[in-house]
């Protein structure tokens, strides 16, 4: 293989090198493979055989072309042309006829998840920084005094603000694929139900009502808040489309189904001992048969350019993770019940989740000499303001470079390293190694967004002592200290 075919198999994009007259001089199997053809089946030939406007793209720059394979197929193609003595194309993305639009929507929501998880991150360490500063002011602000009331109800809505918007930040993160595991705990469905639907109000339209029921016998489930709530907003809003003019969505909880129903959706042997249901009711134009077998997949939407087609798949994905079942019952013109069923944990669950919750108050520290290691100023600063508060010296580092800096100007005074991992220049990884070498019995405590994050695990794996996810309490923050100091 001569050098400029490897430079071109090394490339992952289809690349094509053409002469001023338009022959094909080299070829890589990534487009050899988009044309259906063999590669030197390719080389020698003229473009125009496959590439019927070939001649504009002397012009160089980028267009959108359409390309022809051996089987017949059109494929349309963004590409790339670069012109000197030679022709060099490449071709940024294609997609074949049949597949246009389900492949270009695809495209489009990866490039937007990838937006999405950036800009998460940041807005996360904005958080962390409000709820840092919300959670020390709680704990320092004096418990009477004139202005107590008024300072108290301020702090407690900036509190509320912050922790709906870091809702909403994971909810970005998992549209990102930078998921994050959260913590399950007992979710008192029926009153997030009232929560959800009162958030929703200004989102339909004041023709259709939206109505719900109190639940008669409490449902509460293992799950995290967001993901009950992804669920109700997806169920809520897709009945809302489905309605064209007047009409109703009923929102109603069940907390406990029947049993027959339960063994016909999971079987003669369900896991959970009992369940319960979310129901979701619209009087909207209804589904076929072929429709509601589609439902759940990726990317399909009846909506036309409106739709995204995850709404539907992301709850199915949630359920699953959950346990649970959905069952749909819709006829066209009918209108559609959406039955989501999920385990009920049992009264003694409830219980212990509660006296779990109840020990609470902060950890104090006894003087130990604390090093934290973060780029971001707000989430260095209020884990720095924090620690002091909980009786603890601190030292910080703007960045790995200055953390290593300072920790290897006396490795044995340091009780503590608190180390971000996503930052530029040198990563949290590479800290983490430099320290450890170091000092192998260092403790460390990792902080990041995204829990599920690949790097989080394996740095966890090597002996970092504990993970505390952005954005985080001053009471999660003192617990998880005194548990790395492990007294």
């Amino acid at each position: 293989m001569d050098l400029t075919q490897s430079l071109l198999e090394s490339l992952p994009e289809p690349h094509l090198i053409l002469s001023r007259s338009f022959s094909c001089l080299a070829v890589n199997n990534a487009f050899a493979e988009l044309v259906r053809l063999e590669t030197r089946a390719i080389v020698g030939s003229s473009a125009l055989s496959f590439w019927p406007t070939a001649r504009a793209c002397a012009a160089g720059g980028e267009s959108t072309v359409e390309l022809r394979a051996s089987d017949g197929r059109a494929i349309t193609a963004r590409v790339e042309a670069v012109v000197s003595e030679v022709i060099v194309v490449r071709v940024l993305a294609s997609v074949a006829s049949g597949e246009s639009a389900q492949l270009h929507h695809k495209q489009r929501l990866e490039t937007l998840g990838l937006l999405a998880g950036g800009i998460a991150h940041d807005f996360n360490n904005v958080l962390t920084g409000i709820l840092g500063h919300v959670a020390y002011m709680k704990h320092v602000l004096p418990d009477s005094g004139p202005d107590r009331g008024v300072a108290g109800d301020s702090i407690k809505a900036i509190e509320e603000g912050a922790v709906r918007a870091s809702g909403l930040t994971q909810q970005i993160l998992k549209f990102s694929k930078l998921d994050s595991t959260e913590t399950s705990s007992p979710v008192d469905v029926g009153d997030l139900v009232g929560r959800v639907a009162a958030l929703l109000k200004s989102a339909i339209p004041t023709d259709v009502a939206l109505r719900v029921s109190p639940a008669s016998t409490a449902l509460r489930v293992l799950a995290s808040e967001s993901h009950i709530t992804q669920i109700l907003i997806n169920l809520i809003i897709n009945a809302r489309d489905a309605i064209s003019g007047k009409g109703a969505i009923d929102v109603s909880v069940e907390g406990r189904c029947p049993e027959e129903e339960v063994v016909r959706l999971f079987g003669a042997e369900p896991i959970a001992s009992a369940y319960g249901a979310i129901v979701v009711r619209d009087d909207g134009i209804g589904m076929d048969e072929q429709v509601k077998a589609r439902l759940f997949e990726r990317y399909f939407t009846t909506k036309s350019s409106s739709g995204t087609g995850l709404g539907l798949a992301t709850v199915n994905s949630i359920v699953q993770q959950l346990g649970g079942a959905i069952e749909v019952i819709s006829e066209p013109k009918k209108g559609s019940v959406f039955r989501i069923v999920l385990p009920a944990v049992t009264e003694q669950v409830v219980q212990n989740a509660e006296v779990a919750g109840e020990h609470g108050g902060l950890r104090k520290g006894k003087g130990e000499r604390v090093l934290v290691i973060d780029d971001e100023y707000a989430v260095r600063n209020v884990l720095g303001l924090s620690l002091s508060h909980l009786g603890y010296q601190v030292e910080t580092a703007d960045g790995g470079l200055e953390g290593v800096e300072k920790f290897e100007q006396s490795p044995e005074s340091f009780s503590l390293v608190i180390l971000d991992l996503l930052m530029p220049g040198l990563s949290g990884e590479e800290v983490f190694n430099r320290l450890r070498a170091r000092n192998p019995q260092l403790p460390v405590l990792i902080v990041s967004g995204f829990s599920s994050e690949h790097v989080v695990q394996r740095v966890l794996e090597d002996g970092a002592r504990d993970f505390i996810q952005k954005p985080f309490s001053i009471e999660v923050l003192s617990e998880k200290v005194r548990g790395c100091l492990r007294d």
